[in-house]
């Protein structure tokens, strides 16, 4: 049986290949500040340096 994360990392990777970008990006990890949310995907970020684009724009689309 998979965990939520796993069950989540599927779905993220799958939002970031159907916009063009690789699946590396979408995993998703516990949160770092479990203050605001249980669990996060930084993958924005490192597709942005990749991709040459920002962050914010590369999140936008993979909602």
């Amino acid at each position: 049986m998979k965990t939520i994360i796993e069950l989540i990392t599927v779905e993220v990777k799958e939002a970031f290949a159907q916009k063009g970008y690789e699946e590396k990006f979408g995993v998703v990890t516990l949160s770092n500040r479990p203050d605001l949310c249980q669990y996060q995907c930084n993958g924005a970020l490192a597709a942005a340096k990749q991709y040459k684009t920002a962050p914010i724009k590369i999140a936008q689309e993979i909602t």
